[in-house]
């Protein structure tokens, strides 16, 4: 005889303790008890007549009553045990089968972009959801789910075991493969937290079980045997049994483009720009007559075949003159291959009408041979487009509408100047400081070079002056990107160029020496302060202080040009990023309320927030998991717009795999579980 205790041991309960919701079976036996009728005896010959049918009826009447009551009650509990999702357990009680109903079923898809790689219509990826999706279909009533997509950061998309097994697909039908790589130690430390947790919220699920689906590539697996990994495999192993479905397969070939950029940090409607791509073969055969499309703004523009060695590696350019000012974006697109994603590359391009400069002198005539340098000659549209002024324009002007500032032989810089130079490079400006006469180096030391780099405007403290009959160059093997371009060009006149006196410089630790003095003493010295750049060349640029002819000399126009452009540097660098990185912006003078959103590559927008701080309104975006361009707009009263790219890690485009017998030990490929399942599954049964 089945006992009634045997009867609620054959069901299995997902959310126990729903089943407090039992409780409020009281209330309608309690409303039952509140409401019965307080009778009071009233002599009426009339009644006697009404009371003798009663008494009649009266069985029927309690007995409806009752059966009413039980029902309500009824109703109460099984909506409490509803809410507790029983799983009866009385098949696998006959067939002996303790395991039905019993398990938690972690599955743990790769989300590295080589999980794009395709094999006909479909993706590995696809693969991967389509076998998670029927290990759930074939699952028992009342086994529970969990779901972890691989990723940098691993993303966990279902953290407590889920009892719906329609709920689970749906999740797992919307699961998009993100365009970056996969962290192999931390997807094991978010599968040991969600075994940990499930144990203790799901005790009765006495068997757990961990299903990989991956095409084992080197870039994610690589770390399988790292000390790291190996012991959280430990730990998961002694809560869990260990399964892998290998999606991928020997000998995958690939091509990728990984690199494009333009040859110049500012592209203006002056001059043409020239960009460049990079493309790698991941392959061991020849790639003939490859084709790369180049594209401005969605239009397609170029196009160029090309030779592809086998592991090795090919370049294609194009030029091109922009029309408008503005932001721009240009992509490199080749022909398809069965890894769609890393065939594009995508480079966000400011263009600016002009680059200007502003040249501040100490004395009248300072600047004019910089000025000379930086625009040889005056057309309407010139690339760079110079203005001289004295030093009072640094309080009066916006100094913002600048891309470089440079100051000659200023003699001494007041506090509020030198904040203004500081805010200046704070902004992603570049300063270029050359000497002389007039020059204090005291007060230089004293406001400009702090030690704290926050503070600092200069790249070095300044010392004596240095008399001599002639000093001359050391171009330090050319190794600086200031100087390389005179490499193999010794008539230019760099070695040779007269100096008679000049500052000792005292670089900070950070700073780079990018042209030296023969006998050791720092000319050219840079450092990167904060988003902008700061030069400072030890001796004058005039003539008049007496200190050189550098200005006479033909290395002085190529010489100023590159520090110049070195001083800019890449602005684009801030807009060109790679999936997963942060994107920061700002826009002067925006208010707060102003409506912002991020336009994403798959054509949805997002909106943002601004954060108000000092004369310019910020904007941060985190959530760029797709290859592509990116645009914030900005709205009414301002109306702009900031272009932005973010392109593959191209590492994850190299499809060697790590062999399965090299998986550790966790992954026994000998190894059967209860069921007979094998640790190691290939992809295709």
């Amino acid at each position: 005889m089945i006992t009634g205790m045997y009867l609620l041991a054959m069901w299995q309960l997902g959310s126990a303790w729903m089943l407090l919701w039992g409780l409020a079976a009281a209330l309608p036996i309690l409303i039952h008890l509140w409401s019965r009728r307080r009778y009071q005896q009233v002599p009426w010959a009339a009644m006697e007549f009404v009371l003798a049918a009663m008494r009649r009826n009266a069985r029927r009447i309690q007995l409806e009553q009752w059966l009413l009551l039980a029902v309500r009650t009824l109703i109460v509990i099984l909506f409490a045990l509803a809410l507790a999702d029983p799983a009866l357990s009385l098949i696998s009680t006959w067939t002996g089968s303790s395991s039905g109903g019993q398990s938690h079923i972690l599955l743990v898809l790769d989300g590295s972009y080589s999980m794009d790689y395709r094999k006909g219509e479909n993706s590995l990826f696809d693969s991967a959801k389509e076998m998670a999706g029927q290990m759930i279909s074939q699952g028992r009533q009342g086994d529970g789910y969990t779901l972890l997509l691989m990723g940098e950061p691993p993303r966990t998309i279902i953290g407590e075991p889920a009892f719906d097994p329609q709920d689970v697909q749906e999740e797992l039908a919307t699961l998009a493969l993100p365009h970056a790589g996969a962290n192999l130690s931390a997807s094991l430390a978010e599968v040991e937290t969600i075994l940990r947790e499930a144990k203790e919220r799901e005790p009765r699920l006495t068997q757990r079980q961990v299903v990989f689906f991956t095409d084992l590539g080197k870039t994610t697996w690589g770390d399988a045997n790292s000390a790291d990994c190996r012991e959280r495999l430990g730990r998961i192993a002694e809560l869990a049994r260990l399964s892998l479905v290998d999606l991928g397969e020997p000998g995958e070939e690939n091509l990728a483009i990984t690199r494009l950029e333009a040859d110049q940090p500012i592209s203006t409607l002056a001059s043409e720009t020239t960009f460049r791509a990079e493309i790698q073969s991941f392959s061991s055969q020849d790639q003939p007559r490859h084709s790369v499309e180049f594209y401005v703004d969605g239009v397609r523009v170029a196009e160029q075949t090309m030779d592809v060695s086998a592991g090795g590696r090919a370049g294609a350019t194009f030029t091109y003159k922009f029309e408008t000012a503005g932001e721009h974006v240009v992509e490199g697109r080749l022909a398809g291959d069965a890894l769609p994603l890393d065939n594009h590359r995508w480079l966000s391009v400011p263009v600016r009408e002009s680059i200007r400069v502003l040249c501040i002198h100490g004395k009248p005539g300072e600047t004019k041979y910089v000025a000379l340098a930086l625009e040889p000659r005056k057309d309407n549209k010139p690339r760079i487009r110079v203005e001289q002024a004295p030093e009072s324009t640094l309080l009066e002007a916006d100094l913002k509408q600048y891309d470089c500032i440079f100051l000659c032989n200023v003699g001494r810089f007041s506090r509020d100047e030198a904040q203004v130079l500081r805010k200046y490079l704070h902004s992603g400006g570049g300063l270029v400081f050359f000497l002389g006469d007039h020059v204090q180096s005291e007060n230089y030391n004293q406001e400009l070079a702090s030690d704290d780099p926050a503070k600092r405007v200069l790249p070095a403290k300044l010392g004596s002056i240095s008399k001599g009959p002639a000093y001359q160059f050391d171009p330090l093997n050319y190794r600086h990107p200031i100087v390389a371009p005179f490499e193999g060009f010794k008539n230019a006149g760099l070695l040779t160029t007269p100096i008679w006196k000049y500052i000792e410089l005292k670089p900070f630790p950070d700073a780079k020496t990018a042209l030296a003095f023969r006998g050791g003493d720092a000319a050219i010295v840079e450092e990167k302060l904060q988003k902008g750049r700061s030069i400072i060349f030890a001796s004058a640029a005039s003539p008049e202080s007496q200190w050189t002819e550098i200005s006479s000399w033909p290395s002085f126009i190529p010489l100023v040009q590159e520090m110049q452009q070195f001083a800019i540097g890449r602005r684009d660098e801030g807009r060109n990023l790679q999936v997963g990185d942060d994107l920061i912006g700002s826009f002067p003078a925006a208010p707060p309320q102003t409506p912002l959103s991020m336009l994403l590559p798959d054509g949805r927008n997002e909106r943002l927030s601004l954060v108000a701080k000092a004369d310019e309104s910020l904007w941060s975006y985190s959530g760029g998991v797709l290859s592509g361009g990116y645009e914030a707009r900005l709205g009414v009263p301002i109306k702009a717009t900031q272009k932005f790219a973010l392109n593959v890690n191209t590492r994850e485009s190299d499809l060697e795999r790590l062999p399965a017998d090299l998986l550790p030990s966790q992954f026994n490929l000998d190894a059967q579980g209860d069921d007979g399942t094998p640790a190691i599954l290939p992809g295709s049964s």
